[in-house]
């Protein structure tokens, strides 16, 4: 069956986990993707996330300067190379972008680098938990002590995998192109770059944001059960956890019913629920629900919440969630045999195309097999080169970003809807938010809205209303692109399902997002990230053995989902250049909840523990955690070679003769841990990372959100823009995450308005003159 990518070279250079994942995704949408190995093997071999990400590959052992000349055969070769190393190696393997684009010109490079290629920190080779710290992960997770937490899953690297992916393509459409509006024609390869940084960034785009006026909703430690009284954990009779997810008015007095407490919702106490409780009574609601759910047993909740048409969820195990059979009925449960691990269940494709799915090619090589060579690999290398397909239909000039030219229409909400459409924005489309008269219900969310949709222009309209479906019908004809995030079969209650628009546009691809996806038992249920982080065992991962869940702050779930929606509309478009046609594509939480823990949704005999995290957690072990410095600044040490130790022992004076294997193995809050925490406590941390870089040990500042916007790292890496609001005037937030050599994006604008471009819409797309749109107005149809 036809793939997205069929006819797409890849070779990726064994680096990091991000570059790993994206190499992983565009394989298994049918690029022809060989990993070159060092000659003993790459070092992550025998973990579970290198057999679960280096799937679908084919492996090669090169010394990458005596093996010279194949390495540059396998460069002449591709259509895309995957790297993550750091600028200052590639250029010592002379493997810079400058050298690779002289070997071939038509190369679209792929570079996950740590912390991106300028700046101070350009050549420093940070691990997925340095990064995630520096880039205020760990420092944004709510916890009692205000303290920083560090996550057990490498959700930084996810999101740059994700987020170099979808670049990618967006890049190989911007080649292959016919070159209609640029000055020299077609346009050769480019660089294209996504930094574990700006992966930690694009999990948090809501929250990393800076205006004078801007107030949290929440101050102080947050409990790691969650902040809001009726949207949170419990904890049941017999010890288990749910999640109750009353996201508003209507869910709150359903919640208020079920319980046999209405006179909850009349307490002048609560007034302002679910999100405006004053701070002074949230812990009196937390306590009185609390009490409520601990009489009976979870089971007992979960039937009435769900008679009672509330969102909740179980906290369940990973290993409980795999065998969901909802899970089974979206094709994420994959038996796998692997050649090195035997028999294994790992997670399946989790963006749907219905002319051009994804598939599983294989299980990652085993470094045995391949060591003399691939014959499959010798086959590929030895066909005539070819030229990719292309329709008639170029999109523009590029001035925008790679996918200039292209209209994208936005029926979404909330995070895992708005935030993907967003992506195709930053990546030049030219996105139309469709709203109600009514608007996002996230609007509601002040400033955090902007943050999941800027660069958008805004629509307001009835789609009730004939005149407004006859305005949609006549954008669809203009659009290549719908993404709507309704419950299954809202869009067709108003004619917009796909089958309805395509037969208007036969060329529209239609991305659709969801809670539980659009079929299997469980399909109609409502969809929140914190019910995917209980179901799919993240919170009782984090939490870890013995211990409460613990609710992310990070809504990996909800970004997750928006990311793979972006990743599967550039997929479906580069499909249309060979199909000339567009198509239905899936995504869902529940699919972005695996996606997002690929590494650890891989089970075999003989696995290692992956769910040993705490509420309270700094760190892996006393060399991979977090450490206090002078006040309430926090750095994050990751010690992971002899060498490192050694210059750890002296900075701290330890008097241990203790081997690196066996301190790597000393617990996070053990006397390791403590020996070392009292050195850094009580000073400077400037003058702390300055005594470890000095000495050769991996450290880096572990901020909250706020320190962000002063990190010359994030400024010389354009991270953060500063965009204006036609109602706040300028705002800082995050920029453009992936950048494009030859066509760099650019952000016009934060995001709209309610309806703030609707006279510019219909005039300039269906030509409505003023007249026409003041009739519109005048009967309520437009806003």
């Amino acid at each position: 069956m036809d793939k997205a990518l069929d006819g797409i070279n890849l070779v990726e250079f064994s680096s990091n986990l991000g570059g790993a994942y994206a190499a992983m995704l565009l394989a298994e949408q049918g690029a022809r993707a060989v990993l070159v190995e060092p000659p003993g093997g790459a070092r992550g071999r025998g973990t579970p996330h290198f057999h679960t990400l280096n799937r679908s590959k084919r492996a090669l052992f090169l010394d990458l300067q005596s093996d010279r000349a194949r390495v540059e055969q396998f460069l002449r070769w591709a259509d895309v190379a995957v790297f993550g190393w750091t600028g200052a190696r590639m250029r010592a393997l002379g493997l810079d972008y400058n050298a690779l684009s002289r070997i071939n010109p038509r190369l679209v490079v792929l570079h996950v680098s740590p912390l991106g290629n300028r700046g101070p920190l350009a050549d420093f080779d940070a691990s997925d938990e340095l990064a995630s710290a520096l880039g205020g992960i760990y420092g944004s997770q709510w916890a009692l002590s205000g303290n920083p937490v560090a996550l057990h899953f490498p959700a930084a690297s996810y999101s740059a995998g994700v987020l170099g992916a979808t670049a990618t393509v967006a890049a190989l459409l911007a080649r292959d192109s016919d070159g209609a509006g640029q000055p020299e024609g077609r346009l050769q390869g480019q660089l294209v770059e996504v930094s574990l940084l700006a992966g930690a960034f694009s999990l948090q785009t809501g929250g990393i944001m800076r205006h004078e006026q801007m107030t949290r909703m929440y101050e102080g430690p947050l409990d790691p059960l969650g902040p809001i009284p009726c949207y949170r954990l419990f904890r049941a009779a017999d010890g288990e956890y749910l999640f109750a997810a009353c996201g508003n008015v209507t869910f709150w007095n359903k919640l208020a019913l079920a319980i046999e407490r209405p006179e909850l919702v009349s307490d002048h106490r609560f007034e302002g629920a679910p999100w405006g409780v004053a701070s002074q009574y949230r812990q009196a609601l937390k306590d009185l629900l609390q009490g409520i759910i601990a009489t009976r047993p979870r089971e007992e909740w979960l039937r009435i919440l769900r008679e009672n048409d509330i969102p909740c969820a179980p906290v369940l195990t990973r290993t409980d969630f795999i065998k969901h059979p909802q899970v089974d009925a979206l094709g994420m449960r994959r038996a796998i045999d692997d050649p090195t691990l035997g028999a294994t269940i790992q997670p399946g494709i989790a963006v749907g195309l219905e002319l051009t799915p994804g598939e599983i090619a294989g299980p990652a090589p085993a470094i045995a097999h391949d060591r003399a060579g691939d014959r499959a690999v010798e086959g590929w290398l030895a066909e005539p080169a070819t030229t990719t397909p292309h329709d008639s239909a170029a999109h523009g000039s590029f001035a925008k970003g790679p996918l200039d030219g292209l209209l994208v229409l936005d029926f979404c909400s909330y995070i895992a809807g708005s935030y993907g459409p967003m992506i195709l924005g930053q990546m030049g489309a030219d996105v139309i938010k469709v709203e109600s008269l009514d608007g996002d219900a996230f609007r509601n969310f002040g400033f955090g809205f902007l943050g999941w949709n800027q660069g958008k222009r805004a629509l307001s309209l009835d789609l009730a209303a004939p005149e407004g479906r006859e305005i949609i019908h006549g954008l669809v004809r203009r659009a290549d692109i719908v993404v709507e995030n309704l419950r299954p079969g809202r869009m067709r209650r108003f004619g917009l399902d796909y089958e309805s628009l395509s037969a208007i546009n036969p060329r529209l691809i239609y991305m659709s997002v969801n809670g539980f996806g659009n079929r299997g038992p469980e399909h109609n249920q409502p969809g929140f990230d914190p019910l995917l982080q209980a179901y799919s065992g993240l919170m009782a991962a984090e939490g870890g053995h013995h211990q409460p869940p613990l609710y992310l702050t990070c809504a990996i779930c909800d970004y997750g989902a928006a990311m793979l929606s972006a990743f599967g509309c550039v997929l479906a478009l580069r499909a249309r250049e060979r199909l000339g046609r567009g198509q239905l594509c899936e995504t869902s939480l529940l699919q972005s909840a695996m996606a997002f823990q690929a590494g650890e949704f891989i089970f075999y005999d003989g696995r290692p523990d992956l769910e040993n995290g705490r509420p309270e957690s700094r760190g892996h072990s006393a060399l991979c955690r977090a450490y206090q410095c002078r006040g309430k600044s926090w750095i994050f040490v990751h010690v992971a070679e002899p060498a490192q130790w050694a210059g750890l022992r002296r900075v701290c004076k330890l008097s241990t003769d203790t081997a690196f294997a066996e301190a790597a193995r000393e617990s996070e809050d053990g006397s390791l841990a403590e020996a070392i925490a009292a050195a850094f406590a009580g000073v400077d941390r400037a003058e702390v990372l300055a005594s470890l870089n000095a000495a050769g040990v991996p450290a880096l500042s572990a901020y909250r959100p706020a320190e962000l916007f002063d990190d010359p790292q994030v400024d010389a890496n354009e991270l953060l823009a500063e965009l204006h609001h036609s109602q706040w005037g300028g705002v800082v937030q995050t920029g453009a995450l992936a950048k494009f050599s030859a066509t760099p994006g650019k952000v016009e604008h934060a995001a709209p308005l309610l309806g703030e471009h609707s006279d510019e819409i219909l005039a300039s797309h269906l030509g409505y003159d003023p007249e026409r749109i003041a009739g519109l107005r005048r009967r309520g149809i437009l806003k």
